[in-house]
């Protein structure tokens, strides 16, 4: 009986010693997702303001504004020029 008692024991501290390797593991693989997701949020927030940037720069009224400005540069070279 004794023997038996110190079997179902030892496989009870197995079972907990497992357990707790299996809960380190999934708190572990909880902080890798974790910072995974902050690192994708933070990606999406520069995504963002890129394509912002990108549509203020590309606006119609930007893009005639730059064609004016360079316009107005040859004409000022070309008067230089002469």
């Amino acid at each position: 009986m004794n023997e038996r008692i110190a079997v179902l024991l030892v496989a009870l501290v197995l079972e907990m010693l497992g357990g707790l390797g299996l809960r380190n593991e999934t708190l572990a693989s909880r902080g890798r997702i974790e910072v995974h997701r902050r690192c994708s949020e933070q990606c999406e927030a520069r995504i963002d303001l890129l394509q912002t940037i990108y549509h203020q720069v590309t606006s119609p009224a930007n893009l005639q504004r730059e064609i004016q400005r360079r316009k107005l540069q040859r004409e000022a070279a070309n008067l230089h020029q002469l």
